[in-house]
């Protein structure tokens, strides 16, 4: 068996009022049903058609068929509410007629209820009379809602009149809204006529914009010219001069000052004429606007002291270059340029300066730091100079360091260990060694040594020259060993000695040799002698000898 329970549904009184006549549906109908569970259907009570919604069947755990659904309104989102008396207990489910859909096992319900049997909430009477009218209230203390309007107490608040203005209030003491603007009392406040005027109050003061001119006048009730007075102590300014009554100079002033302006604004008429005929449309653009022609190509600004120009290379400012691009496509800035080439060297524009010569002169950064990636150049090039002083103040050092090093004995010869110390200078640094070198065997020497440069070590950005220098090396003889060519003091005064011996033998001998020398040669006088005494001798014994080559030689 089925049973229909009825739910009526109520909105907002401005929302019925406009809308009661268009609705399709007013109430809520609920229908449980043991095999086809809960129906939710809308109905609308003036023909009784009903639509159903959605059906809902929550079945019995124990047995066969859907639970019958106890159901409330929720009246702030308009919400149906189901409450299910399950055999595990009680839950609660939601319908949501806009989106069609449902909510399982929801916890806002309002489950003071679930004590009672029954709750029923106070409302105010609302109730649709045979008129079709809504009545909010009592008889004597309600709000209707009538077909053309709004009603309280019986009495006329807002008015749909038939001839579309909208009426606030009685008609002896009503505010009408019309189309043409604002009523009170039936007195025009503020309208708006047909051909554009706007009228402030039933004496009319008048207002209309016409060829760019908003115009100011005034008309009496039957539209007939009259003053604007401006009276009570209000002064009337234009432009924040006070027009003043009588003064005869000011109308004057005015007067010259119109004919001035009329005298302008002709001359403006021509300029403007001129200017229009330097304007024109780029040909085959319709975007883009074109100043002057082939001929008419340059644009001054300003008077003949200071103007500023621009023609088809750039902008100049009284006569010198602000900015402009030349035909081979560099871009100078200023009258002694800064210039951007257009060329790409090495993937990017260079850049450089030129005077007004076009001699290229250097760029100078004044009072400004230039910065490339955010990082200082002159900075990089204080830290440069910095680090290059520090490089070779250390290579100063170094070079120091080292002639300190190659003073320092390499081998001992004269005895087992030999030590020194030894200096070196280069460039004002300067450094001080010590080392020493033994003699392990006749095949082997060893040595170390170290040397200190005064004035500290020296950074120069990507590292350290130290202060400091440390040496050790051993000499290895391969080989046959010879004697040395070097001797020591011992063997150098033994060699004198024995120099000094041979020196005097040497004399003695040399004296002798001489004492050999003077009778060698007595021997070899004697000789000469013998040998022509003999030579005679052969002449006489061959015959061959004349008197006077007869002599007698007396043999010693």
């Amino acid at each position: 068996m089925k049973r229909l329970l009825a739910l009526s549904l109520l909105g907002p009184l401005l929302l019925i009022s406009s809308n009661s006549t268009k609705a399709d549906w007013n109430y809520y109908a609920i229908s449980n049903n043991r095999s086809d569970g809960t129906k939710v259907y809308t109905v609308n009570s003036s023909d009784g058609t009903a639509t159903l919604r959605t059906t809902k069947c929550v079945l019995y755990h124990v047995q066969d068929g859907c639970h019958s659904l106890g159901v409330s309104l929720n009246p702030k989102n308009q919400k149906l509410f189901f409450k299910e008396n399950a055999d595990l207990g009680i839950k609660y489910h939601s319908y949501d007629i806009e989106t069609d859909t449902w909510e399982e096992d929801i916890s806002d319900w309002d489950t003071w209820k679930d004590s009672y049997s029954t709750t029923i909430e106070r409302s105010l009477p609302i109730k649709r009379l045979d008129t079709g009218d809504i009545q909010i209230g009592g008889d004597t203390d309600d709000i209707d809602i009538v077909s053309d309007g709004l009603n309280i107490d019986g009495s006329a608040v807002i008015t749909n009149n038939s001839d579309g203005s909208i009426q606030i209030g009685a008609d002896g003491n009503d505010i009408d809204i019309t189309a043409e603007g604002l009523n009170i009392d039936g007195n025009p406040l503020i309208t708006k006529k047909d051909n554009g005027e706007i009228h402030i109050g039933k004496n009319s003061l008048i207002t209309k914009e016409e060829d760019g001119v908003q115009k100011l006048y005034a008309q009496d009730e039957e539209g007939n010219a009259i003053n604007i007075n401006v009276t009570e102590g209000t002064k009337l300014l234009i432009d924040g001069v006070e027009v003043q009554t009588g003064n005869t100079t000011q109308v004057t002033t005015n007067k010259n000052n119109i004919s001035t302006n009329t005298s302008n604004i002709s001359s403006n008429d021509t300029d403007i004429s001129a200017l229009q005929d330097l304007l024109s449309t780029k040909s085959g653009s319709t975007t883009t606007a074109r100043i002057g022609d082939s001929t008419k190509n340059t644009l001054e600004i300003g008077g003949d002291t200071n103007p500023t120009t621009i023609n088809q290379e750039g902008i100049s400012v009284g006569g010198s270059n602000l900015i402009k691009k030349q035909s081979n496509g560099d871009i100078h800035i200023g009258k002694n340029s800064f210039v951007i080439g257009n060329d790409v060297l090495d993937g990017a524009h260079p850049i450089w300066a030129e005077d007004e010569n076009g001699t290229k002169i250097p760029l100078n950064i004044y009072g400004s730091d230039l910065q490339i990636n955010g990082v200082s150049v002159q900075g990089q090039i204080n830290t440069n100079k910095s680090n290059i002083k520090n490089l070779g103040s250390g290579v100063a050092g170094s070079t120091a360091l080292t002639a300190a090093l190659s003073a320092l004995p390499q081998t001992s010869k004269e005895s087992k260990l030999s030590c020194g110390v030894g200096t070196g200078a280069y460039s004002s640094r300067y450094a001080v060694g010590f080392g020493c070198a033994s003699k392990v065997n006749e095949r082997v020497d060893v040595n170390a040594g170290g040397s200190y440069v005064f004035g500290g070590s020296k950074s120069y950005g990507g590292g350290t020259l130290d202060n400091g220098v440390v040496k050790a090396g051993f000499v290895f003889k391969l080989g046959e060993l010879n004697t040395p060519t070097q001797i020591s003091m011992k063997e150098k005064k033994e060699f004198k000695k024995e120099i000094s011996v041979l020196k005097e033998n040497n004399e003695r001998i040399i004296s002798q040799n001489k004492n050999l020398e003077i009778k060698n040669q007595a021997i070899i006088d004697q000789n000469k002698s013998l040998l022509a005494r003999l030579d005679r001798l052969e002449k006489l014994a061959l015959g061959e000898t004349k008197s006077k080559d007869l002599a007698v030689y007396k043999l010693k």
